[in-house]
């Protein structure tokens, strides 16, 4: 098959899923940062920790890390960095989600690919809450690519429980009284589960647009050097042809010269 055919096609597919990965991960940014705040309010509040009312992970657990990478080649190094934390982590129990991933160190939990997230988030789901009620982690992280703009990707590795306090002063949101009806520790749970499912959904799409974003930078430059080397072949013909041409019409006029001197 042509290579320039197949870069064709690799842009043209990265070019009808940017606009629509890219709606995505903004709509979902935009809830980011407000979700984020709400739980390091409840998280961190100094009253639920005094009463024991939330689980303080073990330190000296393993953490879990969920690695998000894609299927599919032609993005430049967007799976690079990635793999870089994933070696970096050989500790950590993994959830991994891309073809294009490497075979890491350590325990794998569960592995799939990009596409099968949807079909996967339940089992996901499973291994995050009972993370939680059992406390058999240090911490809970995610690694992946987060899309910016059209312009700027960001590799990203991502603490999302414990949500680490500010080294500056306590917030004051920090030190409220919550009236709650029913189990806390259950709601506290579920609460986060919810979260940090809602914080890997963001990732996965976040991701997707960066992949993207990337294949299509990637594939445009490829087909400009493709065209690049394209001419310079032609040109190369060209020569060899008008060479061909020019030899022919020397040898053609020094065999009309020797037979006029005869």
């Amino acid at each position: 098959m042509n290579i320039k055919n197949v870069v064709k096609v690799m842009n043209f597919h990265a070019l009808v899923r940017v606009d629509k990965s890219r709606k995505q991960a903004l709509k979902y940014r935009m809830m980011d940062e407000a979700l984020y705040n709400m739980m390091d309010e409840i998280l961190n509040n100094r009253n639920l920790r005094l009463d024991k009312q939330l689980n303080i992970p073990d330190a000296a657990m393993p953490a879990l890390t969920i690695y998000v990478g894609s299927d599919f080649g032609f993005c430049s190094n967007y799976n690079s960095s990635i793999n870089g934390y994933m070696a970096s982590d050989s500790r950590d129990e993994k959830i991994i989600i891309g073809k294009k991933l490497r075979k890491p160190d350590g325990r794998v939990l569960l592995q799939m690919y990009q596409q099968e997230f949807a079909q996967n988030r339940k089992k996901i789901e499973e291994i995050i809450r009972e993370s939680i009620e059992k406390g058999s982690h240090s911490a809970i992280k995610i690694a992946y690519n987060r899309y910016l703009n059209s312009s700027e990707i960001q590799p990203n590795e991502t603490k999302l429980y414990p949500i680490e306090i500010p080294e500056k002063e306590e917030k004051d949101a920090y030190k409220e009284d919550f009236l709650v009806e029913g189990d806390l520790s259950e709601i506290l749970q579920s609460l986060l589960l919810t979260y940090i499912m809602q914080e890997i959904e963001l990732a996965v799409i976040s991701g997707f647009a960066a992949e993207n974003i990337m294949r299509q930078n990637t594939t445009h430059e490829s087909m400009k050097k493709i065209d690049e080397r394209e001419e310079i072949s032609i040109m190369q013909e060209r020569k060899e042809t008008r060479q061909k041409e020019f030899t022919k019409l020397v040898e053609s006029f020094i065999q009309s010269r020797g037979i006029a001197n005869r």
